[in-house]
């Protein structure tokens, strides 16, 4: 798989303290800091596992590990800085245990060995937290995937046997969800997509049932198969999720799935779709078009379609439908108050020229809103 467009222009992770985060340039900085060791990592990863088929600097991949390694504190952890606006880059969890973990998966996928000084650091930081307990069911399904990672096979049992208790089972499929998630809205013509910390931590999972030696036994492929058919029908359209970061560990999981669970001895498929009226299509899926997206406009909607496969096989069926609908008003989760200084413009001056006040306040359910832009457009023929 490859890498998103994850190298920002225009800026580099600070190499020198940053100033404070409370005004000015340090509160530009204060994002652009917390995002730097997920994303220093990451392209670690993406660029050592990009060497074997493209020329990839070595002095890029060892500065980039040299300087995750100056972020590394003595008990193994990595140091976290700044705060992240965006809530679904961090799984909704801000701790720095989940970023170590986040940092430590990076690493043994490029792959580095257990008995790196980077790595066994960061493993005794995992395992100190694992041991200590009460981690969010986000930051336990990273420290599953990196004990897996690292060979730790009755830590990784642990923890997914935690997990298992807090699974979300129906309709044949499995999944998790962060705690106290409101119950999904009842709506007849939509059904909602997950938020993409839940799609992200579920693909870990599913990467951790997979990650075994010598192979995945039955039982694991068998819940694997479940938690795979959630992920799929999270997938949108155009084959991507709710964000690049859970669309590129969703992919990961899913191409892993294929790989533990494909047969080249398998049969072909055929796929019937038919209405009650004269309309009837056919897809033929084999070995060697397998990968190949075929589709079909359905020519009347509304309307009642059946379909039906034979022969030997998986085969991924999604339906798409486009169309818009008036969402209902609810409860606005921003409060804003905007005024005039002086808030009466009875002086000359006042009529010429004055200050606008905007508050903005966030009274939401959540403990801290996501990313939030006030924009300020001009009235006509004045200026700001």
């Amino acid at each position: 798989l490859c890498g998103p467009c994850c190298f920002p222009s225009g800026w580099r992770c600070p190499r020198t303290p940053s100033p404070p985060a409370s005004t000015g340039h340090g509160r530009e900085l204060s994002p652009l800091s917390a995002l730097c060791g997920r994303l220093t990592a990451f392209v670690l990863k993406s660029f050592a596992q990009a060497r074997s088929q493209i020329f990839i600097e070595e002095k890029h991949i060892q500065d980039a590990l040299a300087w995750l390694a100056g972020k590394q504190k003595e008990n193994g952890c990595f140091r976290s800085s700044g705060t992240l606006l965006n809530n679904a880059i961090k799984g909704g969890v801000d701790d720095e245990v989940t970023l170590s973990a986040y940092i430590t998966i990076a690493l043994l996928e490029i792959p580095l060995p257990v008995t790196h000084s980077v790595v066994r650091n960061a493993l005794f930081c995992l395992e100190t937290a694992a041991e200590q307990g009460g981690n969010h069911v986000y930051t336990r399904a990273l420290l599953a995937y990196a004990f897996a990672l690292a060979g730790k096979e009755e830590k990784r049992r642990a923890l997914l046997d935690s997990l298992d208790k807090e699974a979300v089972k129906e309709d044949g499929s499995i999944h998790w969800q962060r705690p106290g998630k409101e119950p999904k809205a009842d709506l007849p013509f939509y059904h909602p997509r997950a938020p993409s910390a839940e799609v992200e931590m579920t693909s870990y999972v599913l990467l951790t049932y997979l990650t075994t030696q010598p192979a995945p036994s039955q039982d694991d492929l068998s819940l694997a198969a479940q938690i795979a058919k959630w992920i799929n029908k999270q997938q949108n359209p155009n084959g991507g999720f709710s964000s690049t970061q859970d669309t590129v560990v969703a992919l990961q999981a899913l191409s892993r799935y294929g790989v533990s669970t494909y047969a080249k001895s398998g049969g072909a498929s055929t796929v019937t779709l038919q209405s009650t009226g004269n309309f009837q299509s056919q897809f033929q899926v084999d070995h060697k078009n397998r990968l190949l997206l075929q589709r079909v406009a359905l020519p009347e909607v509304p309307g009642d379609y059946s379909m039906g496969v034979t022969g030997e096989g998986c085969v991924y069926v999604q339906t798409s439908l486009r169309y818009n609908v008036l969402p209902k008003p609810g409860e606005a989760p921003f409060a804003l108050e905007v005024h005039t200084v002086p808030k009466t413009c009875d002086s000359a001056r006042a009529q010429r020229t004055f200050n606008i006040a905007i508050n903005i306040s966030y009274t939401g359910k959540r403990p801290v809103s996501n990313m939030v832009i006030v924009d300020v457009r001009c009235c006509q023929d004045s200026y700001l």
